[in-house]
């Protein structure tokens, strides 16, 4: 029973990210896909520390962790991104209709799904590479499912940044290729598992973490796609590329 507990809380992962998908695409509920996913990533995270902690480690709980994750973490954001583009489509275009788009229209939601195909190369180069144990080679996959949870959370809020997101698809389409792009990128990227917890060996990971808990107080969950921005420029700032 201990060593099946990694796949349960994998399975309740996948799960997770189905609801997600659920609450995008049928009920157009950004803020339930948004809690979703950020559930599935909560599961991706105790799944891997159940199975250290148990020593329950294998290729196929490997396997079945980046299934899960393609699903909540490739196709989940992916459905929030492609309700927001369609916001976008009815709040710039008189001429949008949501039951008949155009070709055009049609090309640019299914864009969307661009980031679903480059959260699974993204997984196969992790499956691949055994030098990412320390830190990670282009984004992963959870923190970039968190950003466009974020990106629904703040569409939702109705916050002021609201209305610039969906002011325009062509900045929601960069947003979508910059991500896609850091994702298979070769930017080393900080990873938040300690393996010690002094502050010297950790100072990065611990300011992160410090500045990320301020911005949740002062702007709770829209913060999150600031704070996965920040993620990615500390990175760079303090690992860089890999040459």
């Amino acid at each position: 029973m201990k060593r099946g507990l990694p796949s349960f809380f994998t399975s309740l992962g996948l799960i997770s990210g189905c609801i997600s998908i659920v609450f995008s695409i049928a009920y157009g509920n950004l803020t339930l896909a948004g809690y979703f996913i950020l559930i599935a990533a909560f599961f991706d995270f105790i799944d891997g520390f159940t199975a250290r902690m148990v020593n329950a480690i294998s290729d196929f709980g490997k396997q079945l962790d980046s299934l899960a994750d393609v699903v909540s973490f490739g196709v989940a954001p992916s459905m929030i991104i492609y309700q927001i583009i369609e916001l976008a489509f009815v709040q710039s275009s008189t001429s949008f209709d949501k039951y008949n788009p155009t070709t055009g229209q049609h090309i640019i939601l299914f864009s969307s799904f661009i980031l679903a195909v480059f959260s699974a190369l993204r997984l196969a180069k992790f499956n691949l590479d055994p030098g990412q144990s320390k830190s990670f080679r282009g984004l992963p996959v959870p923190a970039n499912a968190i950003f466009f949870a974020g990106i629904g959370f703040i569409v939702e809020s109705n916050v002021w940044l609201s209305h610039q997101i969906v002011s325009s698809v062509w900045i929601l389409l960069a947003l979508v290729v910059l991500f896609s792009y850091l994702q298979v990128s070769n930017i080393r990227m900080f990873s938040l598992k300690f393996s010690s917890y002094g502050f010297k060996a950790n100072a990065v990971q611990y300011l992160f973490l410090l500045v990320s808990a301020v911005l949740l107080v002062l702007f709770h969950l829209p913060a999150l796609s600031p704070i996965i921005v920040l993620y990615v420029l500390v990175s760079v700032v303090t690992i860089g590329k890999n040459k």
